[in-house]
């Protein structure tokens, strides 16, 4: 046992109580002749035992002892359950895993009289502790990742360091998700670990890799490419399989000479609509593979339209409408289809004939819409449909008709909040262009540059003839301004009317801008302007004020993380999901934490198969916004592309925190350095000698012994 003591004399009290040895010295050895020398002995010993004790607190004495306890001496013992460890490579015949929890408890009784032996088990995530070697059997993980660092952080913070004696891991090193082991440790305690497994692929073939494109378009193929490789095998024939909703879309076979080898395979595919497509790719059984769960994956494909539609509904064509549409089909990928008014709300197809059709029927069809702002195209019903259209989140262009006549005052044009003023008194004026001070920042009228390169482009275009004065609104904002003299007039307002976002066009002749490169492109600025304000209006959904946020696919037994981004803020809010099963079952309620400023988060453990989560943001009762979202939970991924154990993982984190690693075939040198004295970890109590209830009762007690001397001896 290593003592130490430290001392804080007070040299005044030193002086003091040295002063008083001496006079007690001299008193008794000069003075009381009558007495004898024994009696003059045994009073001089009392008094100075009393200011012995006196010059023993006058240097403040602390003592400090070594303690080691259990209660300060936690070993955390990590097993590994994921997907790699089902391989069954180690002694015995049994799994990676089988062999790992039997060390476990074999450690846990060895070394449970040293240590407060906790256990728990991780995957793509950590597990509850729990005492006698065993982990819980709720923490099992099959098919899961390997997260490694996440689950040392989680354990470190779950226990109090200062209890920590030390963290000991039990797996095959394979890591493949989550944070870096060494820096989730950060040499916090010292780690020991024993590897399990073989240092070569199992005797399998297996799904090195499946890559789709990251974004295809509906009714074109999107090829995926697959990736097999063979482990330490004879050659092996077999054939790779793509399932969509369980019905298989293509195939091809494979073959592969020798361990080691690969091959990359095509797979046909071709998403038949926009949105999310989930596939699974499997390898069909292979005779003697003693494993299966290498063999499938789950992958996400994201399709979107062929073509985005800008439907354009004016009552005549015009040299303007035509920039527009030239404009926006310079972006292949966009389509435009032009509609005259009809009766009552519907609209008749200009190109290609055709019967009319209710204007709803375009607006769900369109991903955007141009209108002339004029009673003959958006009478009330019109007028009605466009605003609900816009407040659930579509976009929309509002052109204002030269010489036409405004739409009826209505809900749509309240909630524009525009205020006319006619230019009759000035007929065939014309205004120079220039950014307005919002539009510094706005995607629409930076024409993909900065705010320096669109002020000289603008300034170099022909100026435009403004149809009308406006006086705005709070909702909409001016982009761009007609410069007329001394005075200005919005020329391009934008804002936002409940969910979607509007954009109102106040000038004639915008043709001309096509007319020169201005800067730009060779087709002036038609692309950049109108193509821009194509897509500003189509992303709407950007201004939502709720968006949920999660991976497409998630592994088996990993949980879904969500997060649910706000642009209301949280104090006061709650954030509920319900998630419902594509294939058909109750739904399940959960509710998601503040995690900061606007963000809620939570993870949801959910079984196999495509979910639809939906998200509710309420605060004070009231649903302040809604989101939803699709997404898949599916066995492989990366766990089960390299099965080979490495050992090396392990070793670089034993040594990096003064631990140690070995083989679970040969654990004796790591459970034997555990059970030397110097790895547990000792706590220092410290005792204050001058507050010691003994030191003042042993003064009281010489104190009183030299008073009844005196006293018998007939000093008093």
């Amino acid at each position: 046992m290593n003592l130490s003591l430290d001392l804080s004399p007070n040299w005044i009290a030193l002086l003091l109580i040295g002063g008083a040895i001496a006079v007690a010295a001299w008193a008794y050895l000069t003075r009381y002749e009558a007495l004898a020398p024994r009696e003059r002995g045994i009073l001089l010993a009392a008094r100075l035992a009393a200011l012995t004790g006196l010059l023993i607190a006058a240097f403040a004495p602390v003592l400090s002892v070594p303690i080691a306890g259990k209660a300060r001496n936690r070993l955390l013992v990590l097993v590994d359950h994921s997907g790699s460890m089902t391989v069954r490579d180690a002694s015995g015949g049994r799994t990676r895993r089988e062999a790992a929890d039997s060390a476990a408890a074999a450690i846990a009784t060895s070394l449970g009289g040293r240590y407060d032996v906790r256990v728990a088990a991780f995957g793509a995530k950590l597990g509850p502790f729990a005492r006698g070697g065993v982990a819980p059997p709720s923490a099992r993980v099959d098919g899961g990742e390997t997260a490694l660092g996440d689950a040392i952080r989680a354990a470190l913070e779950r226990n109090d360091p200062d209890s920590v004696a030390a963290l000991l891991v039990l797996s095959d090193g394979a890591v493949n998700r989550g944070e870096d082991p060494d820096r989730a440790l950060g040499g916090a305690v010292p780690a020991y670990a024993l590897w399990t497994g073989a240092s070569e692929d199992p005797a399998s073939v297996s799904l090195a890799g499946v890559e789709a494109p990251p974004e295809a378009v509906a009714g074109r193929p999107a090829p995926v490419s697959v990736r097999i490789r063979q482990g330490n095998r004879p050659a092996t024939e077999g054939t790779v399989r793509l399932l969509e909703d369980g019905v298989e879309r293509a195939r091809a076979r494979f073959a592969l000479g020798a361990p080691g080898a690969t091959a990359t395979l095509s797979l046909p595919y071709t998403p038949a609509s926009p949105g999310a497509h989930f596939l699974q790719v499997m390898i069909d059984s292979v005779v003697g593979d003693p494993l299966r769960e290498n063999k499938t994956r789950l992958i996400a494909v994201h399709a979107r339209a062929s073509t985005r539609q800008l439907a354009i509904l004016a009552s005549r064509w015009d040299w303007d409408l035509r920039s527009l549409a030239r404009g926006a089909t310079e972006d292949t990928s966009w389509s435009v289809a032009r509609f005259g008014p009809a009766a009552g709300r519907d609209v008749a197809p200009i190109v290609g004939g055709g019967s009319p059709m209710a204007f709803e029927q375009v607006l769900e069809r369109a991903s955007a819409v141009a209108i002339r702002y004029d009673a003959r195209a958006l009478n009330p019903e019109r007028a009605a449909a466009l605003l609900r259209h816009v407040e659930r989140g579509g976009g929309a262009l509002l052109w204002i008709e030269p010489g036409g006549a405004p739409p009826s005052e209505g809900p749509l044009t309240r909630a524009l909040g525009i205020v006319w003023r006619n230019w009759a008194d000035a007929p065939g004026v014309s205004a120079a262009v220039e950014l307005a001070p919002a539009g510094r920042t706005s995607e629409v009228a930076l024409l993909g540059g900065d705010a320096a390169s669109a002020t000289a482009a603008w300034s170099a275009l022909p100026p435009v003839a403004p149809i009308i004065g406006i006086g705005h609104g709070s909702l909409l904002t001016p982009i761009l301004l007609g410069r007329i003299g001394e005075e200005s007039v919005p020329l391009l307002l934008t804002g936002r009317i409940g969910a979607g976002r509007v954009a109102v066009l106040n000038a004639a002749g915008v043709y001309r801008w096509g007319l020169t490169a201005g800067g730009l492109s060779a087709g002036g600025v038609e692309g950049a302007f109108f193509g821009g304000l194509c897509r500003w209006l189509e992303s709407a959904g950007n201004d939502r004020p709720v968006r949920i946020e999660a991976p497409d696919v998630s592994a088996e037994g990993a949980g879904v993380p969500i997060r649910l981004v706000t642009s209301e803020g949280t104090p006061g809010a709650t954030a509920n999901v319900s998630i419902v099963s594509e294939t058909g079952g109750a739904a399940v309620a959960a509710r998601l934490e503040p995690s900061g400023e606007g963000t809620f988060t939570g993870s949801l453990p959910l079984a196999p198969g495509v979910h639809r989560v939906r998200a509710t943001l309420e605060r004070g009762g009231r649903v302040v916004g809604r989101d939803s979202v699709r997404v898949a939970v599916g066995a492989g991924g990366l766990e089960y592309e390299a099965l080979a154990a490495e050992p090396a993982t392990m070793e670089r984190l034993a040594a990096g925190s003064g631990g140690m690693a070995a083989s679970l075939e040969r654990p004796e040198p790591v459970v034997e350095r555990l059970k030397r004295p110097d790895s547990a970890r000792a706590r220092l109590a410290e005792i204050d000698l001058f507050h010691n209830p003994f030191l003042f009762a042993f003064l009281i007690l010489a104190l009183t012994v030299e008073w009844a001397l005196r006293k018998r001896f007939h000093l008093l």
